[in-house]
């Protein structure tokens, strides 16, 4: 394995004053390559030192304006610190350097999608879900963006589509069942929240429509 290989490695072991030391050879033994201070910026970021982080992605954008990986990990960090503009900024320049891969389209469809453009944030679920169809927290995230743009059909067949991958995905069910109760299905509305109660109990947001769900029908 080469330095950064190893930097990599020994950070996903937690050991990050090792991979430190392997991304400080890294970038000693090339210093015009971006990808160790790319992935020096990442490990700043574990350790929450957001601010070396940006310094580190911005010294990768300098050495290649062209390197998709430094301005998707910059568009994250900022999406993370809810910097929504310049998430957006950062993660479309590494679509447009050529990245193109299901992490870049969520995080930008994320980005879209907080910044309340459904217009443009459901392209990039989609495309998201489409490379990569058996991740979990992607299908809900599209999901829950078609509910929240009120395209329930659609959105009822990809939050059933998330609790075939985890049944146990509370939070999808919840949604499920409301998608349910704006397509006027009382009966399976219910049934859903009472099983989101069977599996966490403390889900207030379930319990409360529970209630309300009882008071109007006489239970």
């Amino acid at each position: 394995m080469n330095a950064n290989e190893q930097g990599i490695q020994a950070m996903q072991q937690g050991e990050f004053e090792q991979a430190a030391k392997h991304f400080n050879e890294a970038i000693e033994a090339n210093p015009t390559d971006p990808t160790g201070f790319v992935n020096m910026g990442t490990l700043l970021q574990a350790i929450n030192d957001y601010d070396r982080a940006v310094i580190f992605y911005d010294k990768a954008i300098e050495l290649d304006g062209s390197f998709g990986a430094a301005h998707y990990a910059k568009g994250a960090l900022a999406y993370e610190l809810e910097q929504l503009e310049s998430a957006e900024a950062s993660l479309r320049q590494a679509l447009l350097s050529g990245m193109d891969d299901a992490d870049l389209h969520f995080m930008l469809g994320l980005t879209y999608k907080a910044m309340g453009d459904f217009v443009r944030a459901m392209p990039r679920l989609r495309e998201a879900k489409k490379q990569s169809p058996e991740d979990v927290e992607i299908t809900f995230q599209y999901g829950l963006a078609l509910a929240q743009s009120e395209q329930l059909e659609e959105a009822v067949v990809a939050l059933e589509e998330t609790l075939d991958l985890d049944a146990s995905h509370t939070d999808a069910r919840y949604n499920l069942a409301i998608a349910y109760a704006f397509l006027g299905d009382q009966e399976r509305t219910y049934a859903e929240l009472q099983r989101v109660l069977e599996m966490q109990p403390d889900h207030e947001l379930a319990r409360d429509a529970v209630a309300k769900m009882d008071a109007l029908l006489g239970n």
